[in-house]
């Protein structure tokens, strides 16, 4: 019995390891970093902003796109294989251009109600996926996956926060009536073609 338990602490405290990112590469933002890492057991990419004064990031569209070819370019160890099956994005609030996306599409969507902070039907993460989905957004994001062989497939999210036009992250606006989502947590599907 003894021995059995060494062994299971010994499993647990090996399994952190097999699941640990490796940062692949690594751009500065402004006074944030945007790291590119890998977690090969788990076949994931992650796309971090690290936030050394615990302030805000604001990352933009061009610093993600920059951030994911240095990334795939990158032909020294550690470098990136050819098998993840998602690419996680954190939070959309480091990404404002994202979070004004999501606010936009939600306060001219018939199918989100702006008074209650929901939509009519269905699960908000569902619908906020369906948001994200769309393809004049994935065209956006998917050049360096299309390069390296990739197809974004889908989108999948949680912990979606809801408020005014006056939280969302760095909105310049008309600040419109009602309640919209503008924030959660954000993965993106891949296929390799």
């Amino acid at each position: 019995m003894y021995k059995l338990i060494l062994v299971i602490l010994f499993c647990l405290h090996a399994l952190p390891a097999l699941s640990q990112e490796v940062i692949i590469s690594s751009i500065p933002v402004g006074d944030c970093s945007l790291r590119v890492e890998a977690n090969e057991t788990w076949y994931t990419l992650r796309l971090r902003a690290h936030h050394p004064q615990h302030k805000g990031c604001m990352i933009t569209r061009d610093d993600m796109l920059e951030a994911l070819d240095s990334a795939f370019a990158k032909s020294t160890e550690p470098r990136l294989s050819d098998n993840y099956s998602s690419f996680f994005i954190g939070r959309l609030i480091d990404y404002p251009w994202l979070c004004h996306f999501l606010a936009d599409s939600a306060r001219r969507d018939s199918a989100w109600d702006k008074t209650k902070g929901r939509p009519l039907n269905g699960h908000i993460n569902h619908y906020v996926a369906n948001i994200l989905s769309a393809k004049k957004l994935i065209t956006q994001l998917e050049t360096p996956f299309l390069n390296n062989g990739y197809r974004m497939t889908g989108v999948s999210v949680e912990k979606v926060l809801v408020g005014g036009f006056d939280d969302v992250p760095f909105y310049e606006g008309e600040k419109h009536r009602g309640l919209v989502p503008f924030d959660a947590m954000v993965w993106f599907r891949l296929t390799r073609d």
